[in-house]
């Protein structure tokens, strides 16, 4: 057979050949600014601010609660166990703003997913299934000229009844030591090349880490770019569904969870967080640091 022939054969063969699967969309993680709008005149769930107290106080959306990642985290528990997230502690804290464990629940920062993606994690983590991110947050409710307010709504307490956490969504500092994941840095390119510490022990990242930063996903309004530009900025840096992938940042939870929240928003359902991440694993002088 001439090699034209061949060719064409081949060519046939590889058009019946069936294409790897495309993790499947999950927009049911997010909740649009409209259709917040509309919920909150029927009541039935709680909104946080999960900004900072000071940025709260200043303005938020009617009737939002304030709570902020890193008040849900135990340092000293932290250094005995590996792990910065406590599931009886963080159960207690959202019951004092009156969450339950059915309780349907949005969260929303400034607009860049950092803080909503944190709290969205911890909820996930320790088994709460009614969670939403607003999408484009506290910035694109003001842009389309939506309400704010100053009032911090007072909310009777709940019983938080704690379900099994997800252990398998947060890896210890050993997990991460002996494991064969991807390991992705979501941190600045600065900081991944050591040329900024951002407050850790020693500057640089963890051996066979790749950097990704959070920001190559982000939306200007939206808090993510859309579907295509997402999935192509992640094929590109070989971040593809089928590889099992664990995020890390500086503290844990903020651009680390900012990249889970995106993966899982896109169908990827390998990926994991090292919450103790680059601040933990840079504590100690005896652990590698590649720069």
């Amino acid at each position: 057979m001439r090699a034209a022939a061949w060719l064409g054969v081949l060519l046939g063969a590889l058009a019946l050949a069936p294409l790897p699967a495309q993790a499947q969309p999950r927009r049911d993680l997010l909740m649009e600014t409209g259709e917040l709008a509309v919920r909150l005149t029927k009541g039935g769930l709680v909104l946080i601010d999960a900004e900072p107290g000071e940025a709260y106080a200043r303005a938020h959306i009617p009737g939002a609660v304030n709570l902020h990642y890193m008040d849900l985290e135990d340092a000293e528990e932290n250094a005995k166990n590996g792990r910065p997230i406590f599931p009886q502690m963080a159960a207690n804290r959202f019951g004092d703003l009156g969450i339950a464990a059915d309780t349907e629940v949005i969260v929303y920062d400034s607009g860049n997913g950092r803080g909503a993606s944190a709290v969205w994690y911890i909820l996930k983590y320790i088994g709460h299934d009614r969670v939403k991110v607003l999408d484009g947050g506290f910035r694109k409710w003001v842009k389309e000229g939506r309400p704010v307010s100053q009032d911090e709504p007072k909310r009777h307490k709940a019983r938080y009844v704690l379900r099994t956490p997800r252990a398998d969504w947060a890896l210890t500092t050993e997990q991460v030591r002996t494991g064969t994941a991807v390991l992705v840095d979501a941190r600045s390119l600065a900081e991944f090349a050591g040329k900024e510490s951002g407050g850790a022990r020693q500057a640089g990242h963890i051996p066979r880490a790749i950097s990704f930063p959070w920001d190559r996903l982000a939306g200007s309004l939206a808090t993510f770019k859309d579907e295509s530009a997402m999935r192509h900025a992640l094929a590109t840096a070989g971040l593809t569904p089928d590889k099992e992938i664990v995020t890390y940042c500086n503290p844990g939870l903020g651009r680390s969870t900012y990249l889970l929240l995106a993966l899982t928003l896109l169908g990827y359902d390998k990926v994991k967080v090292y919450p103790g991440s680059y601040l933990e694993w840079a504590a100690d002088p005896a652990r590698p640091i590649a720069r």
